[in-house]
């Protein structure tokens, strides 16, 4: 008996760890687009949201499913995408469960897009209403292209009382950031 009351109470303490470091391992955003960038817009070796945004989905752990977010932040010394996605929740029996408001944002390397941390969120009314332009296509109709101007960011917003997305692009020679909104 005393095995077993041992082998759950490691199990407990497996899934209590796993659990708060899942939930700590997301840093927080910073308050403002690009407050914590070290001079300039461009990081190193990064890739650009128009290179990426087509294929990642359903091929990178980072997204649960449709993309509704990106942003380029500076954490720890290090340049990451922050990208949040609409996700599948499930319950214990692995069932699908219906619920739009429920989300992914993961963290990854600008240029490997290697996830550094993951967790689930609740998604905004703007991000839970898709129809319209998907991620890749307000990308490409950002002007963003090598080597200026840069999307920084893109969000889901209500425009009007329909969903669209906001996009932020920077000068990569300036440093001066341009917002669009793209239905």
């Amino acid at each position: 008996m005393k095995r077993r009351q041992r082998l759950h109470a490691g199990v407990v303490l497996l899934l209590a760890t796993v659990a708060v470091a899942g939930c700590s391992t997301v840093p927080e955003p910073p308050d403002a687009l690009g407050e914590n960038y070290p001079g300039t817009c461009m990081p190193g070796e990064l890739s650009w949201p128009t290179d990426f945004l087509d294929g990642l989905a359903g091929e990178s752990p980072a997204i649960g499913g449709t993309i509704v977010g990106l942003r380029l932040e500076y954490v720890d010394s290090a340049w990451v995408w922050r990208l949040r996605s609409a996700a599948t929740r499930e319950d214990l029996a692995g069932d699908r469960v219906d619920d739009p408001s429920y989300g992914k944002e993961s963290i990854v390397d600008v240029r490997t897009l290697e996830v550094r941390a993951s967790h689930d969120i609740e998604l905004t009314e703007a991000e839970q209403r898709m129809p319209g332009t998907s991620a890749f296509a307000a990308a490409q109709l950002s002007g963003e292209q090598w080597p200026s101007p840069l999307i920084i960011e893109m969000s889901r917003v209500m425009d009007h009382g329909s969903p669209a997305w906001r996009i932020t692009t920077c000068d990569t020679a300036t440093n001066e950031h341009s917002v669009i909104t793209v239905g």
